[in-house]
This record gives structure tokens, C-alpha cells and sequence, in this order.
């Protein structure tokens, strides 16, 4: 073999090791530029599943609220009708005193209420009978006791009220129907009636 065909081998044979040497390079370049997207990819890919997991958690969470929130005005709202429906119950219990019984619950109130002694006793067309002669004159005789005028007369006009009565002294009356004194009552009583009502 002659000096120029060695020296083409050799060029050649450093070539070709010179290739291989550049072709390993960019095999390994891009094994790692894939292992590093790979790596990259699954991270990505891990981050969008707990991103979507947290999601799927915060919207079953606020499902979850937003059911409690409805029974608990579900509770509440059927609660709020039985108390209502209690004191409907008891309005409709005072309108149906018999009598003895209803005079003896207005007498005290009518005294209670009185101021000079000479007002005026306003009531429903129903109960009007309640308030006949002898019992204005048990009402007026025991004002008289308390130093009291006692000439409270039955009004001539009557109201559409739930029982109890109106008293009236000039322009000024006071208002202690049945229904009117319940309402007035009822933020007093709600808590005791729903402690009744709902005790555990």
C-alpha cells in the first residue's frame, strides 16, 4: 500500500470515528432532549390531573354547602310554618272561649288598660253579648274601688277584631285584641314556643 492510500485511510478511518463520535453525541443530545420532555410531559401531565382533582373537590364541596344550605332553610321554612300554625292555633283557642272563661281573661285587661275610668270598650259584633249589663257593672264598680271614675261604657261601634277589645278615650285607643297582642308578644314568645316546639 502506498504513503497516499494509507494517508486516505487514515483520513477516512478518523472520518468515520469522527461521525460515530458526533452521531453518539447527538444520540445521547437527543435522548436526553426526549428523557427531559418526557420528564417535562409527565409533570405537565400531573399537574393538570391534581389541578382537575382540586377542581372536582372544590365543586363537590360546594355542592355539598350549597345542599346543606337548602335543608337548613328547608328546616328552617317548615319550622317558622309550625310556629306560626302554633300561634294561629292559639289565637283561634282565645277566639273560642266560651263565655265565663272569656270574661274572666278581658276583665283583668280591661282594668289593666283603663287610665281615668271613663273610656270606651270596643269589640267585635260577636262578642258584643259578652260585655252585657252585669258585667259593665262589675267592671265599673271595681274602677270605682281603684278611685277610678268608673263609667266605661260599651262603644256603639264595633270592629272586626280576633277577640279581645279596643279601649277608647277621645281620639286615643288602645289596642288589645287578641291578634294584635299576640303579634306584639310573639319575638318574646318565639323562643320559648320553638323551645317547646323542638326541645331535644
Amino acid at each position: 500500500m502506498s504513503g497516499a492510500e494509507k494517508l486516505k485511510e487514515k483520513i477516512i478511518a478518523e472520518a468515520e470515528a469522527q461521525a460515530k463520535r458526533l452521531l453518539e453525541e447527538a444520540r445521547q443530545r437527543a435522548d436526553t432532549i426526549v428523557a427531559h420532555g418526557e420528564r417535562e410531559g409527565t409533570s405537565k401531565k400531573d399537574a393538570l390531573l391534581a389541578q382537575a382533582r382540586a377542581q372536582a373537590e372544590e365543586r363537590k364541596r360546594r355542592a355539598l354547602t350549597i345542599t346543606e344550605l337548602d335543608a337548613r332553610k328547608q328546616i328552617l321554612a317548615a319550622k317558622e310554618e309550625l310556629i306560626e300554625d302554633t300561634f294561629n292555633q292559639a289565637l283561634a283557642r282565645l277566639q273560642a272561649l266560651d263565655r265565663e272563661k272569656y270574661r274572666e281573661l278581658v276583665f283583668p285587661m280591661i282594668l289593666a288598660a283603663v287610665q281615668r275610668g271613663d273610656e270606651e270598650i270596643i269589640v267585635s259584633p260577636e262578642q258584643k253579648i259578652f260585655f252585657d249589663a252585669s258585667f259593665m257593672e262589675k267592671l265599673n264598680t271595681t274602677l270605682r274601688q281603684q278611685g277610678k271614675k268608673g263609667e266605661i261604657a260599651l262603644s256603639g261601634t264595633t270592629r272586626l277584631l280576633k277577640g279581645g277589645f279596643v279601649l277608647q278615650a277621645g281620639e286615643v285607643e288602645i289596642n288589645n285584641s287578641f291578634d294584635s297582642l299576640l303579634r306584639m308578644q310573639r319575638d318574646l314568645l318565639e323562643p320559648a314556643v320553638a323551645g317547646m316546639l323542638f326541645a331535644e
